[in-house]
């Protein structure tokens, strides 16, 4: 009851704390007439949102389709390998210093590079998205499951337990927390990923409305189409975290 008491209060200061701050930028943008060119007021911001829903959640749409697909692609392709080779010390190894080796590489090289391949549809951003959630659920996957200590292995193997029920009734259940919560951190990498590919090229989405409305001084436009992104993070973020507990309820994120 107390924790549920604590989450409600850390909710509505969260709210109260986002409210004033949308209050003072408005404020500050009536008292000092600022340029639309620098910064718009949130009430125009709004406006503009709500008479072009139909083009700016259109274009956002699209990039949903390339969030989602690459999104659950890669944390399933990263946790099923990882799964998979746990126990192949020699393998994990190899495969985390691809990893490292891959992330280390800019998100334009590697958007450049895979374009001219695979062309800048929408293929090219859900290859990206799961290429880039891959290895950080990969790595948290194997981290997790290796992080038994071999006399807890010892003392299980001496009750007869074999590896695939301890794999399934002690290492996944006591890694379930931690993966969850890196499938929930992802969903801010997957946005900003499809968003940023998109910026280079494609035919359609929220990245590239937004970069031909900039390319048109059309700001209003813009900052809508921002926060058009930011009601659907924070949905697709508080919907995960909300699973998260569901399937967790004994852990305390």
């Amino acid at each position: 009851m107390k924790q549920v008491i604590q989450n409600n209060r850390s909710k509505i200061i969260s709210f109260l704390t986002l409210l004033v701050i949308f209050i003072l930028w408005e404020i500050s943008l009536s008292i000092f007439d600022v340029s639309k060119i620098v910064l718009i007021k949130p009430s125009t911001i709004i406006r503009r949102l709500i008479t072009d829903r139909d083009i700016i959640f259109g274009e956002l749409l699209y990039t949903i389709t390339e969030i989602i697909p690459g999104w659950i692609i890669g944390n399933l392709l990263g946790f099923i390998v990882a799964v998979l080779i746990y126990r192949n010390k020699n393998l994990s190894k190899s495969l985390v210093k691809t990893s490292v080796l891959i992330n280390s590489i800019p998100l334009i090289a590697l958007t450049a590079i895979l374009g001219g391949i695979m062309g800048t549809g929408r293929d090219l951003k859900i290859v990206i998205v799961a290429l880039l959630l891959f290895f950080p659920m990969f790595i948290t996957t194997l981290t997790q499951l290796n992080c038994i200590d071999q006399s807890q292995k010892d003392l299980l193997y001496s009750y007869s337990a074999t590896d695939r029920e301890i794999l399934f009734k002690v290492l996944l259940p006591k890694s379930l927390p931690l993966i969850l919560n890196t499938v929930k951190v992802s969903v801010v990498t997957a946005i900003f990923t499809a968003i940023t590919a998109e910026f280079f090229g494609g035919y359609g989405g929220i990245g590239i409305f937004i970069l031909s409305k900039k390319g048109l001084y059309n700001l209003e436009l813009v900052w809508a189409s921002i926060f058009a992104i930011a009601i659907f993070g924070s949905i697709f973020y508080f919907t995960v975290g909300f699973l998260q507990h569901k399937l967790t309820p004994w852990h305390q994120s």
